[in-house]
C-alpha cells in the first residue's frame, strides 16, 4: 500500500473533525441515549465484530456480532483503514435489521491521540456525523509526568502543542486507559463518560462487554449475543 498517500489522506480527513470548544455545543447525554461500543477480534483476516448497545441509564439493549474479511492489511498508525470500515458494516446491520441507531459511539481504540490526529473513533465519527469516543489500553503517542492513584487522576496527551487525550485513571491504582475524542465531543465529556461507564474495573463496561462477545464468537461459542448475516 502507498503509505504516503495514505497519510496525506489521515492528515486531510483529520480537518473534518469538529471538537466542541463551547458547553452549548458539546454531547449531553441522556439517560434514554442509546451508546453503541465497538471491539473486534481477529483469526487472520477473518474479522469478528461485537456491538454492544447500552442506554446511558446503564441498561442493556443487547450485542449484536458479525464476521466480514478485512480488506486491508494490519499497519501502524494506519489502523483506522482496517477497522473502521468493518465497524460501519455492523452499525449498518443494526440499522437495518435491527432498526437501532446510536446516538453515541463508543471505540477500543484511539480519536485524537495520533501521531497525525486521525485515529479510528475520528473516522467512524466523520462517516457517520456522530458524537464518538476512543478508549485504547496502550497509547500511540508518548506522554510525561506521574500519575496518580485514584480514579479520575489524569495525564494530558499532546500532539503538536494540542492537548488531544488524557492517560486516564479508571479505577484507584490500576493501570490507565488512553481517552481521546473523535468527533462532535469535547475530551472532557469523553473522560465524564468513561468514568460513568466504568464502575467497577479498569475497562468499561460495555467495551468488556464487546470484547467478551467479540473473543466467544470467534471461538464458535454460544452467548448472549445475536449473529446478524
Amino acid at each position: 500500500m502507498d503509505l504516503t498517500q495514505l497519510e496525506k489522506q489521515q492528515s486531510e480527513w483529520a480537518r473534518k473533525v469538529v471538537i466542541p470548544t463551547e458547553k452549548q455545543n458539546d454531547y449531553q447525554p441522556k439517560a434514554e441515549d442509546l451508546i453503541f461500543s465497538f471491539d473486534i477480534q481477529y483469526q487472520g483476516e477473518e474479522a469478528y465484530i461485537a456491538a454492544d448497545v447500552q442506554r446511558f441509564d446503564n441498561s442493556l439493549v443487547g450485542i449484536f456480532v458479525t464476521k466480514l474479511t478485512a480488506t486491508v492489511p494490519y499497519i501502524p498508525q494506519f489502523f483506522c483503514f482496517r477497522e473502521a470500515p468493518l465497524l460501519l458494516a455492523l452499525l449498518e446491520k443494526i440499522a437495518f435489521q435491527k432498526k437501532l441507531k446510536p446516538d453515541f459511539i463508543l471505540i477500543d481504540g484511539h480519536g485524537l491521540a495520533h501521531p497525525r490526529k486521525f485515529g479510528v473513533a475520528c473516522y467512524v465519527g466523520v462517516e457517520t456525523n456522530l458524537p464518538t469516543i476512543g478508549c485504547a489500553k496502550e497509547t500511540l503517542v508518548k506522554y510525561t509526568g506521574v500519575l496518580g492513584q485514584a480514579k479520575g487522576e489524569k495525564l494530558p496527551i499532546w500532539v503538536e502543542n494540542e492537548w488531544v487525550g488524557s492517560v486516564l485513571r479508571t479505577q484507584d491504582g490500576i493501570k490507565p486507559v488512553f481517552v481521546s475524542a473523535g468527533h462532535l465531543v469535547s475530551l472532557e465529556t469523553a473522560e465524564k463518560m468513561i468514568l460513568h461507564l466504568t464502575p467497577n474495573y479498569r475497562i468499561s463496561e460495555p467495551l468488556r462487554r464487546a470484547d467478551q462477545a467479540a473473543r466467544g464468537f470467534a471461538k464458535g461459542e454460544k452467548g448472549e449475543w445475536v449473529i446478524l448475516s
